[in-house]
């Protein structure tokens, strides 16, 4: 029996002629600018809502779960595409600037819903495996948008043909504009309003995707098909008719994005579960990395900032200093974090990630004349500290004692010509995400051997790196890996293995935090007394001394006061440090910049046995929890929705050229795989060099993704001069090449110029992604074209193929990353581009 493809062609399949082909084109009656335009303003909203999405779930339930966003957008697109290809009966080409538009109305209205539901629906970490409803609720809400632009897409890039080159490129540069859009609209509406101006954008592409559509002439008039008036609404009213619902869909969802803030009309972004629960709100304000919030606390003196409802830090009421700043000294924490001035306070002071100013009250309680606080959040330093609760703070961060600046805290010491008494990190982390944290699980680069090197590096001849941390006698995993960062730290430096733990000592609050301090030079007896003196008189436990206690100092320490921990001090002790760490159950090496996982734990064999303990998974694994369930969910959703169609519904497309189409549907595959692998690992290199993630996304993602828009604009006359498989091999190769090499360079050359300003290294980081990315955008416009040679029904096939790859491509590169560091993952990319340039055919249509 024939193949309804073969016996009814589909507009550009191999069976059509070329007359076919023009007729076809006549009836279509599309302004390519204008559609390709509408495209761009499509895929603008579409990552922009993607990346806010992220935002919105870090504070109803947690940073992890943003992985769910991306499965979904990408998933959206395999799922359109290959629904396309199996219904060509209604996706047809003539058809696209109307189908489109209609998807892109449904994206706005469904982007709508999906925060309504996100909001209204927080997920309780601690009892998470117990809201699969609630979570599954959230899940298939998200999906909708992203499943309807999809459609819009796969339309687009089915309907370019010839046109592939200027679609492809508009598809990418609006992707690329959307990721920096994204930094000023939720500053200035907060996540919800920055998604409904996006809806709104979505609305306005559907607007111009109307425009773009020509009517289809009368029957018989200069030769039109007859059969073309079916495929669209036929006259002036019809037209006018969306046009306005498309315009006051528009309308009004940017009236609610500019009133969202004051109207809450959405909900609030609150999750009870978390620290910040039902607490009156003081301030609220959001910015592409956190969402800050401060609100009362159970005393008067201070206020709490929460950063994505949970992470926190105080405010003290400016009246403390009239007792000499005493009031913090109450709180256990604050008198272990604070350790090291008992025995360094002639300054300066560094102190990363100061928040709302109490590391720095500490300071100048202990007569600290000069105190740097590095702040990377400029909310908190700007406008809360800075501004709303300036007063309330007495100026604090006004102190003519105190220097606060915006600024990552591994560049700036990076940078600074200084030499400081006292490095002090007090808990510097987050349970936020930034939005290429949502790519990427992006670790803070304070907790790596090269950074705890940089600080010893700027400290004086005697100065002591303090670093405070969560400490659980039963479980120290994660105190263990600090303590064994200060120990690598040290003899890189050429500290002797069994001298290194003379420059180290530990404490905790007797609550749950442990302090690590590590001088550049051995601890004195007298440095060793005052400290424990200081724990004595604190009500602190000692967990580690480079001199016993109970020996001369005895006066310095009792029963209460010691209480040294097996693990930590066995590790110190330990000759061989390789030896004692891989003999644990658990991975507590060292991280480093090319690895930086600090709360990631597990060895690789482990892995899988998460899936069978979900409800035991501790917080700082659940993340590679969530990634492996969203992997396996990936893989069904793939197979049931792509595999499957292919061999149950259309095996019989592949009965001609069967070798031909195969090659080139793997080589869609590759090209999936290949450029997610390679974005992150180029992403992710970037981030220390950029000195934040949302940095690294604004200017790495954007520029990629401009680059490869460039490229596919400009591959249209390349493949004209070279033929469509040659110049494929010229380009994939020459990107090949670029990658090894940045593979080597990268390291070294970030850290000759990490010293730059913020301005020239944004420059310099443009520049490096640009070069590959313009390569990367000529892959799959000559993948399309060699598709469409084959027959129209293999591109969005194709392009499903490629969405659907990508998804797993995204999860593969964070589980390389984490295990092997982010030059593998970039190499294993470099390997999967390689496989699609043996995969690509040499059609006759295509050369």
């Amino acid at each position: 029996m024939a193949d309804a493809s073969e016996s009814n062609p589909a507009p550009g399949s191999v069976s059509e002629s070329a007359h076919d082909r023009a007729g076809t084109e006549a009836r279509a009656g599309m302004r390519p600018r204008l559609f390709s335009f509408a495209v761009g303003l499509a895929t603008f909203a579409t990552i922009a809502v993607e990346l806010m999405l992220t935002r919105i779930f870090s504070v109803t339930m947690y940073y992890h779960f943003a992985f769910m966003v991306i499965s979904l957008a990408l998933l959206g697109l395999a799922i359109a595409g290959v629904t396309v290809y199996l219904l060509p009966g209604v996706f047809r080409r003539e058809r696209a600037g109307w189908q489109a538009g209609a998807f892109m109305l449904g994206f706005a209205v469904t982007a709508a819903l999906a925060v309504k539901v996100a909001l209204g629906n927080p997920i309780d970490l601690n009892r998470w495996d117990q809201n699969i409803g609630s979570l599954l609720m959230v899940y298939f809400a998200s999906a909708l948008p992203f499943l309807l632009s999809g459609f819009c897409v796969t339309l687009a890039i089915a309907w370019a043909r010839e046109h592939i080159g200027l679609v492809y490129a508009f598809d990418l540069v609006g992707a690329a504009l959307g990721c920096v859009f994204v930094i000023p609209a939720v500053s200035w509406l907060g996540a919800p309003g920055a998604i409904l101006l996006m809806a709104a954008v979505g609305a306005l592409s559907a607007v111009v995707f109307f425009a773009a559509q020509r009517f289809p002439r009368p029957p018989g008039a200069d030769g039109a098909d007859p059969a073309a008036i079916s495929y669209a609404p036929s006259g002036k009213g019809a037209l006018h008719g969306v046009l306005i619902v498309a315009g006051a869909v528009t309308l009004a969802l940017t009236f609610g994005a500019v009133t969202e803030p004051a109207a809450k009309r959405l909900g609030e972004a609150r999750n009870p579960g978390k620290f910040l629960g039902d607490r009156e709100v003081l301030f609220e304000r959001w910015n592409a990395f956190s969402q800050i919030t401060v609100a009362p606390a159970g005393a008067d003196d201070h206020r709490w900032i929460f950063i994505d409802a949970d992470a926190a830090t105080r405010i003290w009421s400016g009246d403390i200093a009239a007792d000499g700043y005493q009031a913090p000294r109450r709180i256990p924490e604050v008198r272990v974090a604070s350790l090291a001035y008992a025995i360094r306070n002639r300054g300066p002071a560094l102190v990363v990630g100061p928040g709302g100013g109490t590391d720095i009250i500490s300071a100048l309680y202990h007569g600290v004349p000069r105190v740097i606080g590095v702040e990377v959040n400029p909310v908190i330093v700007e406008d809360v500290m800075g501004d709303a609760f300036a007063e309330y703070s007495g100026g604090l961060y006004r102190d003519p004692r105190v220097d606060v600046v915006v600024d990552e805290g591994r560049s700036h010491v990076r940078r600074s010509e200084e030499r400081y008494s006292t490095i002090q990190a007090t808990l510097v982390d987050t349970w936020a995400a930034s939005s290429s944290g949502a790519f990427t699980l992006s670790e803070n680069n304070i907790y790596t051997a090269e950074a705890f090197g940089e600080f010893l590096d700027h400290l004086q001849p005697d100065g002591v790196l303090t670093v405070t941390r969560w400490y659980d006698r039963n479980k120290p995993e994660e105190f263990l890996r600090l303590v064994v960062l200060a120990r690598v730290a040290l003899e890189q430096r050429g500290v002797a293995p069994t001298e290194a733990h003379k420059h180290i000592f530990l404490a905790t609050d007797r609550e749950r935090r442990g302090t690590l301090l590590v001088s550049r030079a051995p601890l004195s007896p007298d440095d060793i007394a005052t400290l424990a003196k200081t724990c004595q008189d604190g009500r602190l436990m000692v967990l580690y001394s480079p001199v016993a206690l109970d020996g001369p100092l005895a006066g310095a320490g009792d029963a209460h006061s010691r209480h040294e921990d097996p693990v930590l001090a066995s590790y110190l002790r330990a000759p061989d440090s390789d030896g004692f760490l891989n003999a644990l159950p658990y991975d507590a090496s060292a991280p480093i910049d090319d690895r930086p996982f600090f709360f990631y734990n597990r060895r690789p064999g482990a892995l899988l046995s998460m899936l069978g303990d979900i409800g035991g998974v501790e917080r700082n694994n659940l993340g590679v929890l969530i990634l492996l369930l969203v992997l396996l969910l990936s893989i069904i959703l793939t197979a049931v929705f792509v595999v499957l169609p292919l061999l149950a519904l259309r095996r019989d497309a592949l009965r001609e050229r069967r070798g031909e189409k195969l090659r080139v549907l793997a080589y869609f595959l590759c090209l999936g795989l290949g450029f997610i692998l390679v974005e992150i690992g180029i992403m992710q290199r970037f981030v220390l060099f950029l000195g934040h993630p949302i940095y690294s996304l604004a200017v790495v993602l954007a520029t990629i993704l401009f680059a490869s828009g460039v490229g596919s604009a400009l591959s249209g006359r390349a493949c004209e001069r070279y033929g469509v498989r040659r110049f494929a091999l010229i380009a994939g190769t020459i990107l090949i090449a670029i990658l090894l090499v940045y593979a080597v360079i990268l390291g070294p050359l970030f850290q000759a110029l990490l010293g730059l300003a913020l301005p020239a290294r944004v420059a310099i980081a443009a520049l490096l992604v640009m070069i590959p990315g313009l390569f990367m955008g000529c892959m799959l416009p000559s993948g399309i074209r060699t598709a469409d040679a084959l027959g129209s029904e293999v591109v969005p096939w194709g392009w499903g193929l490629n969405g659907a790859t990508s998804v797993v491509g995204s999860i593969l590169a964070v589980f390389v990353s984490m295990n092997a560091g982010f030059t593998a993952a970039l190499i294993v990319g470099v390997l999967v581009y390689g496989l699609a340039l043996l995969a690509l055919p040499a059609s006759r249509e295509s050369k």
